[in-house]
């Protein structure tokens, strides 16, 4: 990921936020200064020296990860040879041919070429900065442009698509997202045949958001993406304008924004869920509109994302004064209709009462696949008519309780719940994601479980560095939520400070996995070992940090011939 920006604010925020490389632009600096990028075109001042100012005061020692300079070649008089070892001397990690003739056509771009202002010129400029020991990043979008960067040996090929599309200073385009993903594809793939180690990213045109670009890099297989404009200028017309609409709009909305909120919290905190992701956000307003009707709901999702709390918060949302009622379809004796719907016993005594029956009450069935075939027959007739014999009689009754289903995907996909069983609740349906498809929601569950060790332990709030958070995105969590709160607080116990790194988190997720960190399985007597030489072999701190009582331990140790 490369920021290509004009601002040290700017440079410091992507820096924060992951970003590998900075390309220090005059581009960058007029987007800041209010002009649209295509003034970095223009001859409005010496680019060299303009982009050299702001980047020495504001960018160049104020970051820790590389910054390439935006070089123009355009100046007849530069002396490329000094120019470049001033870039190297300055302390510049490598050079960009930018800004670049690409970005003209026709008969002027024919010109420069005559003149020897033009791509060749560029590429001869990033020829003698790898010679000054200096990285490269060549931009280009036709084949011939890419073939000259190619000889020139370039550590980093960029294919640009032109402006940007997004803003208020839209471009209009001449690739679609499709185009922009087959163009790149055929284009890097030729790349990687001449070329293996060269990286390809891709920049501008119709990618404005993180979701089109991972359209295109994923059809492209490209190795990375360039943001100008879709880091600077478009976040920040857009934060601007909604901050100060809402400012604006705050006298009139304010009652109406804090009744949703309180209520959007409440069912936040009910279900457990936290997160700042879109995928949260949804999950919640759908919580809270769902609450306030009688639709039966089928929750889906896998095991540990904390559904049948989920479930039960619609109870409490709904303001149901009945009883709550989870039922487990994995584990019951008694078959499932009759759970569900009561039974009518042998002549003379009374029927037997049903979850259903219960008015104002909601039923909860956990493992909902599991289901009988009986069972989920009388659920799919009851909620087409809204009535239903009795289990073992004649007689119609109209049951007065709630219904809310959980399932897995999988269940779904095997038929283990049957199809129109699984339409008519369509309208109340609620997915949960899992934990992987949304990273973004990690930190906020970490500090929601530390928060509470914390004040536990009364040490204040810990944290994760980082460095720990970057160990915690890679990992899959297949366990989702409740795996990520068993290593979150097993770091916890064993952490001496108050910030937990990287090292303490890999250490526990790989001895959960049962492996030394490479991906190898360990066996148990070695995963044991190694737990005790990481706690120098103080039995109590390993047993909590395998999450163990110390006699589990203790017994595993005496198997294993570990005790003298």
């Amino acid at each position: 990921m490369g920021a290509a920006i004009g601002v040290g604010m700017t440079a410091e925020a992507a820096e924060r936020g992951g970003a590998d490389f900075l390309l220090v632009l005059n581009a960058g600096r007029y987007r800041v200064m209010g002009a649209p990028s295509i003034a970095a075109m223009l001859p409005l001042d010496n680019a060299n020296r303009f982009t050299d100012h702001f980047a020495r005061r504001e960018i160049l020692d104020q970051v820790s990860i590389p910054v390439f300079f935006g070089a123009s070649a355009f100046d007849p008089a530069l002396d490329l040879k000094r120019f470049v070892a001033g870039i190297a001397a300055a302390g510049y990690h490598g050079i960009a041919n930018f800004p670049s003739s690409i970005h003209y056509d026709g008969r002027f771009r024919r010109a420069l070429e005559e003149a020897g202002l033009g791509y060749a010129r560029e590429v001869e400029m990033l020829r003698l900065a790898r010679k000054a020991g200096l990285a490269t990043f060549g931009y280009a979008k036709t084949r011939s442009e890419i073939q000259s960067v190619l000889e020139a040996e370039v550590d980093v090929l960029c294919l640009n698509f032109g402006w940007n599309a997004g803003g208020m200073r839209a471009v209009a385009q001449a690739f679609t997202l499709e185009d922009a993903a087959d163009r790149a594809q055929r284009i890097f793939s030729s790349v990687r045949q001449a070329r293996a180690e060269t990286i390809c990213v891709v920049e501008g045109g119709p990618i404005v958001n993180p979701e089109d670009m991972y359209r295109v890099c994923r059809g492209a297989k490209a190795d990375g993406y360039v943001g100008g404009s879709t880091l600077d200028r478009m976040p920040l017309e857009d934060s601007v304008m909604q901050k100060t609409s809402a400012f604006k709009a705050f006298g009139v909305l304010q009652q109406a924004d804090a009744a949703q909120s309180r209520e959007t919290m409440r069912a936040a905190r009910l279900a457990g869920i936290t997160g700042q992701s879109s995928t949260v956000a949804r999950l919640l307003e759908q919580l809270v509109r769902l609450s306030a009707t009688s639709l039966p709901v089928l929750v889906v999702g896998e095991r540990g994302l904390g559904r049948t709390m989920l479930a039960r918060s619609l109870h409490a949302l709904g303001g149901k004064r009945g009883p709550l009622t989870v039922l487990n379809a994995s584990d019951c004796e008694v078959p499932h209709e009759e759970l569900l719907f009561g039974a009518e016993p042998d002549f003379g005594r009374v029927r037997r009462r049903g979850a259903l029956d219960a008015r104002d009450g909601t039923v909860i069935v956990e493992n909902a696949g599991d289901l009988g075939e009986a069972a989920q027959q009388h659920l799919l007739a009851w909620l087409e008519r809204g009535t239903i014999e009795s289990v073992g009689g004649t007689r119609s009754y109209s049951p007065q309780g709630r219904l809310v289903l959980i399932a897995t995907g999988t269940q779904l996909s095997e038929g283990r719940l049957a199809s129109e069983l699984a339409q008519r609740l369509r309208s109340g349906r609620i997915d949960v994601q899992p934990l992987r498809d949304r990273p973004e929601d990690i930190p906020a569950h970490a500090r929601l479980y530390l928060e509470a060790i914390g004040e536990a332990r009364q040490m204040g709030t810990l944290e994760i560095s980082a460095d720990g958070y970057r160990v915690l995105f890679a990992h899959d969590w297949k366990e989702n939520t409740r795996e990520l709160r068993r290593v979150v607080e097993q770091a916890a116990v064993v952490s001496d400070g108050r910030a937990i790194g990287s090292d303490i988190l890999r250490s526990i997720i790989d001895a959960s996995h049962g492996t030394d960190g490479t991906g190898e399985p360990l066996a148990e007597k070695d995963w044991i070992l190694d737990a005790l030489r990481r706690h120098r072999f103080r039995r109590g701190e390993t047993a909590t940090f395998l999450g163990i009582s110390r006699k589990t331990l203790y017994n595993k140790m005496r198997r294993a011939g570990l005790l003298d």
